[in-house]
């Protein structure tokens, strides 16, 4: 994944935003008798250094991040599912490689890889280290890419399967030239939250390209790769004996996904997904 890869989208600042910009500035300045030059100097220096920070942070955080949002890289959740279940001896690896199959042969996904993410959180004595499985689709014609993150685990003889569907979208040029340019304004707003580590200034920026086409693009995707995964984990369960009722009634509620006038409709777990991507994409382009 590429977070300046925009494919088919001219990715750019638009000369209005210049104009614009330009235009309150110097209205500021001369209001000021020229104090605002020195506070918006001071204000994007911290902003764009920031900013610059977290994109490298971001490159890299595919492998390592601090305390929160270990998944960052791949953008944000559009679909987050967990099915728990119990047997008495392992049956992960028979679950993987029938996902994996189904995956190859229903998706462009052509594999799955090991996904290594360390957890260093300076409260910590010792960074933590775990590992994830990783499906990556080709990015859409307006740069959304599609990953699938796969987790597992044990309590006892109590298994638990989790998946996230993450769309990852590109840093917006005029996206950031708005947040560097207004950021005096800005600033007090985000500051606090940023140095406690709750939020970051890449979503800020970093935009799923708000066209009918790719709403399309990506909602094909996204439920082609979970109802993919569904079936693959009631075909790899039945198979063990495992009684998957209630996983076939969830999938049944959480994959009424539809289309109309528009407008994504999503049911249930989704739907949340679906509301953050929206506010990332008005974000982006305010």
């Amino acid at each position: 994944m590429d977070l300046l890869d925009s494919k088919n989208v001219n990715n750019r600042i638009r000369k209005r935003t210049i104009t614009l910009a330009i235009v309150v500035h110097l209205y500021l300045t001369v209001f000021t008798l020229g104090v605002w030059i020195i506070l918006l100097t001071v204000f994007s220096l911290i902003t764009s250094t920031l900013l610059r920070n977290d994109i490298d942070e971001a490159k890299s955080s595919a492998n390592s991040f601090n305390k929160t949002h270990p998944f960052k890289y791949f953008g944000q959740v559009f679909g987050h599912f967990q099915h728990v279940y119990h047997h008495p001896i392992s049956i992960e690896a028979e679950i993987v490689k029938t996902i994996e199959e189904e995956l190859k042969t229903k998706t462009p996904i052509k594999c799955l890889s090991a996904l290594s993410i360390s957890d260093h959180d300076k409260d910590l004595k010792s960074a933590e280290g775990r590992t994830f499985l990783k499906g990556e689709s080709s990015s859409t014609d307006r740069g959304t890419t599609l990953t699938l993150i796969l987790n597992q685990s044990t309590y006892g003889a109590v298994r638990s399967f989790e998946w996230r569907v993450m769309a990852g979208g590109y840093v917006d040029k005029n996206a950031k030239f708005n947040l560097i340019a207004y950021s005096p304004f800005s600033f007090f707003f985000w500051i606090v939250a940023y140095v406690k580590r709750e939020a970051n200034l890449l979503n800020k920026v970093r935009t799923i390209y708000p066209s009918s086409y790719n709403d399309i693009d990506v909602s094909t995707q996204v439920r082609s790769i979970n109802e993919t995964v569904f079936d693959a984990m009631v075909v790899a369960l039945e198979k063990n004996g495992i009684d998957t009722s209630d996983l076939k009634t969830q999938k049944m509620q959480t994959m009424n996904i539809n289309i109309s006038g528009g407008k994504v409709n999503m049911g249930n777990v989704v739907q949340g997904a679906m509301n953050k991507i929206g506010s990332a994409v008005k974000g982006a382009k305010a």
